[in-house]
């Protein structure tokens, strides 16, 4: 695996961490509203690798 590779791996996991922290933060992001926390993390999806 190149370096590049790895490089933009990286750079898309923490744009996914960036991402799904601004969500949990401000919800209205995604049209939520305040109360609806809970949705806007419910609507994160989960990634793995197996």
């Amino acid at each position: 695996m190149s370096n590049l590779q790895i490089g933009l791996r990286t750079l898309a996991l923490v744009a996914l961490v960036v991402f799904s922290t601004a969500v949990l933060v401000q919800p209205e992001l995604i049209g939520g509203s305040a109360p609806a926390t809970a949705l806007a993390i419910g609507s994160i999806p989960v990634v793995g690798h197996h």
